[in-house]
């Protein structure tokens, strides 16, 4: 028993002193560095990773205009297909899958009804 009594005595102890030394404020640590320079080596590899991205944005623009060019050239031949078959000017075109359809037709506007008078 004395030895039972003898041991949960040293935990405690121990438990006590873990939590004192965890406890205790920390040292103050030397001042944050006020810049952060990366070596040379990883400066170097970030301005690849840069350039990298700069001529990938390059390469969408160009994209870009080449698409919109498309879409321009697309939408100038189904105007010329529908001068050509004399078409209404009002016929549609999907670039989707190159149909074409009437126009949707005007929608009728509502009749307002006159308000009724109460006596």
């Amino acid at each position: 028993m004395a030895l039972r009594r003898g041991m949960a005595v040293a935990v405690v102890a121990v438990a006590i002193i873990i939590g004192a030394f965890l406890a205790r404020p920390a040292r103050p640590q030397d001042k944050p560095p006020t810049a952060f320079t990366p070596t040379e080596v990883q400066a170097l590899r970030l301005q690849v990773k840069q350039k990298d991205a700069q001529l990938a944005q390059q390469a969408m623009s160009a994209a870009q205009a080449n698409f919109s060019k498309a879409l321009l050239d697309l939408n100038a031949e189904a105007e010329r297909v529908k001068s050509e078959q004399h078409w209404n000017k009002d016929v549609t075109f999907n670039p989707n899958d190159l149909s074409f359809s009437a126009p949707a037709p005007a929608p009728v506007p509502a009749v307002a009804k006159p308000a009724e008078k109460k006596p």
